[in-house]
């Protein structure tokens, strides 16, 4: 089966674009036909061109390229592979791929295996790793904007920002049927482990258990909530008794407080105001993976 890659140039905040040349002899060595997306939209159309063709897709970039690429892939039954030049490359990373060498992806199109994933689905939309709002999506707004820094340091400076303008919000989390009220800092409903560049916010959430893992984390003091973040790294937050976690196939999460718009992000990208509907999908993606 012929593959075509699609790549973002400005993913990792340059890094993709330094390393334009080199995808591009990789690319042509394994025998892959390479496109660079000239603009924001264009990955889909490329996509689609390809799989019309009959080809498997290989996304280049970071998470928010592999999701639209991964979704043109579960909507056309073509198998993904993953070449993580992004900032952050979560969905990369938990299928075993290294970042900090993207262009040993290559061989996995022809070496690896393959490996059949859950996806999440947000208002229609699909996502690969985590979909939030509260807190962490006005630190993933405020993120968007900043060009200097990158990865874990980018999302740390994001999260300091935040915490001095942000207060917690009321939330009804409904988990398949079953509601919850709560004041709270955030709520995140991982298909996998991790976002922003290795934040395990879901920690306990697999790909390939058809449910989503609900992480919400209450109302506290900023201190706490500073003492309580770099917890998350390791995914050992939960264990803090102001944090709720659930599990469920279907999550609809609403605002108590309309005068206060809040945002939904998935994968780093906004998807739009609450209110957010997410759905587990069993089986929705065949991936290439090391």
């Amino acid at each position: 089966m012929p593959w075509t890659a699609i790549v973002n140039p400005v993913a990792g905040r340059g890094r993709t674009q330094r390393l334009l040349p080199e995808l591009e002899r990789a690319a042509s060595a394994a025998g892959i036909a390479l496109h660079v997306s000239p603009e924001p939209g264009a990955p889909t159309k490329l996509a689609r061109a390809a799989t019309d063709d009959g080809h498997d897709l290989v996304a280049c970039g970071g998470d928010g390229l592999v999701t639209e690429v991964a979704g043109v892939a579960a909507d056309t039954g073509q198998r993904l592979a993953i070449v993580p030049t992004g900032a952050g490359n979560d969905f990369a990373r938990v299928l075993g791929y290294d970042p900090k060498h993207p262009l040993r992806a290559f061989d996995v199109v022809t070496n690896g295996h393959d490996r059949v994933v859950d996806l999440g689905r947000v208002n229609g939309r699909w996502y690969t790793c985590v979909t939030a709002s509260g807190f962490d999506a006005e630190a993933n707004r405020w993120a968007n904007t900043v060009r200097r820094l990158s990865g874990t340091t980018l999302y740390v400076a994001a999260v300091l920002r935040t915490l001095a303008v942000y207060k917690p919000h009321r939330f009804r989390v409904t988990v398949d049927g079953n509601p919850l009220e709560t004041q709270a800092w955030l709520v995140a409903v991982g298909n996998g482990p991790a976002y922003a560049g290795g934040m395990r916010v879901t920690p306990a959430a697999r790909l390939d258990d058809g449910l989503l893992d609900v992480t919400v984390v209450g109302a506290m003091s900023r201190m706490e909530f500073l003492w309580t973040f770099p917890k998350v790294f390791k995914g050992e937050h939960v264990a803090n008794p102001k944090v709720t976690t659930l599990r469920g196939e279907h999550v609809h999460l609403e605002s108590m407080d309309t005068s206060i718009p809040m945002e939904v992000y998935a994968d780093g990208e906004r998807v739009g105001p609450l209110p957010g509907t997410m759905e587990a999908v069993r089986d929705a993606l065949t991936v290439r993976v090391p």
